[in-house]
């Protein structure tokens, strides 16, 4: 038996199905034009709206990317099914054509966590704040205040982390209620650089029989409804993914259609650009499969240069990250490009394997060292809404300011380098606020 994504064209049953977050209203449409011998329909999940790039009415592009020109976007949505097998598949494919746009795959997604090369905590959070840069973010007044940070993971603990809503994959769940464990990690490290930030806790990722799982058409409801919230509110929006796809057996073979791994036409890596372009700044860990010494989890042949950034985590419109140390050596667990998607992958290093939260003896894997970086973003967001610099310009900003380890550009293995809060300030302009000022110590007498 074998899940499913299945991408609709647009109805205006399903558009109600998603307004009230119910299968209910497009039960009838879809037994009745859609369904086919040997495929059923999960009527937990609700259709979701996909905005996906497409060439005229609802029909996919002629070419697949993201670079299609003058086209416009279109209103899908996507419906979770069992299929008994490949021949229901494509019975599904052939026979409904008219209706659907494609059927993709749905892998389990899991957070990338803690550290796996043997060494102790390098550093705690002050360090981390300091060679980041937070004292300049501090003296400009930048600290994420009035800045939405969705932390899409395994649930907050809301005692130590205060969150302002979110949202969940299962009914009846109160943001910040979640124990505390790896998304309660993440946001603490968003905090770093922008302890003002509002956390909203997406709890993507709950826990089944003692792990940490979802299905991506999980990720497509949880991207969709940051896509309504994003739109109606506009202007400082970051979001953070410290999770990804492991092992690509759980995939449709690269080629494939429904492949989603190197596939640009995959509902998720479609909404995924469809939120960048509402205006948020996504992040994505870059994964924790790199060759030095990669997660246990990863999939034979996913480990390494090429072989570890997949998906979403390699889209490009989002901020792809590695990890090193406040030392600056690189992790040797952090993925490497090239990406799946896009091969100019990673785009930045954030700090990892650092004393940190205490959730765990170090806040490590690229799961802590993507959020620092989001938390950079948030502060800069405070004073730059994307009415004065769009997602696209606030990734080259943090690109050009990154700090180079290597002096020799960009890399696969840290893309532009360590994010640098203090050298984005300075490009961007940004003074000291009246009072903020660093007090400068004399030199004692040689």
């Amino acid at each position: 038996m074998t899940g499913c994504i299945v991408l609709i064209r647009s109805h205006d049953l399903l558009q109600e199905g998603w307004r009230k977050r119910s299968f209910g209203p497009a039960g009838p449409l879809l037994h009745d034009k859609v369904k086919v011998a040997g495929v059923r329909f999960d009527e937990t999940y609700h259709p979701v709206q996909v905005w996906r790039r497409v060439g005229g009415g609802d029909d996919p592009p002629t070419a697949s990317g993201f670079n299609y020109g003058a086209v416009a976007p279109a209103a899908t949505y996507a419906v979770r099914v069992e299929a008994d097998n490949e021949d229901a598949i494509e019975r599904l494919r052939r026979d409904r054509r008219p209706e659907i746009v494609g059927v993709f795959a749905d892998p389990a997604v899991a957070p990338f966590p803690s550290a796996y090369c043997g060494a102790a905590a390098i550093g705690a959070t002050a360090d981390v704040a300091r060679k980041l840069g937070v004292p300049t973010l501090s003296r400009a007044g930048l600290t994420g205040r009035g800045v939405h940070v969705a932390v899409v993971d395994t649930g907050i603990d809301g005692s130590r982390i205060p969150v302002a809503g979110g949202w969940a994959s299962t009914a009846g769940y109160v943001p910040g209620s979640s124990a505390p464990d790896h998304g309660t990690m993440v946001a603490y490290d968003v905090r770093i650089a922008a302890p003002d930030a509002q956390i909203l806790d997406y709890a993507l990722l709950r826990s089944q029989a003692g792990t940490w799982a979802a299905f991506l058409s999980d990720a497509i409801a949880a991207f969709a409804d940051l896509v309504e919230r994003v739109n109606a509110a506009p202007g400082r929006w970051v979001v953070n993914n410290s999770w990804g796809l492991f092992d690509r057996a759980s995939d449709a073979p690269i080629g494939s259609p429904e492949n989603y791994s190197a596939n640009p036409d995959h509902p998720f890596n479609q909404v995924t650009g469809a939120l960048v372009a509402a205006g948020a700044d996504v992040f994505f860990a870059a994964g924790n499969c790199g060759a030095d010494c990669p997660d246990g989890r990863c999939g034979a042949g996913d480990t390494g240069p090429g072989a570890s950034i997949h998906g979403a985590n390699s889209h490009p419109d989002v901020f792809t990250v590695a990890a090193v140390t406040i030392t600056d050596r690189r992790l040797g667990y952090a993925s490497q490009g090239p990406g799946a998607l896009y091969s100019r992958k990673p785009d930045l290093a954030g700090f990892s394997h650092f004393k940190g939260s205490g959730i765990y003896p170090v806040d490590g894997g690229t799961s802590a060292a993507s959020p620092v970086a989001a938390g950079v973003a948030a502060a800069l967001r405070q004073r730059f809404a994307t009415d004065r610099l769009a997602p696209a310009q606030l990734k080259g900003l943090l690109q050009r300011t990154a700090r180079d380890l290597g002096r020799s550009g960009w890399d696969y293995d840290l893309g532009y380098g360590v994010i640098d809060a203090a050298a984005a300030v300075q490009a961007l302009g940004v003074k000291p606020q009246a009072g903020k000022q660093r007090t400068v110590r004399k030199r004692a007498p040689a």
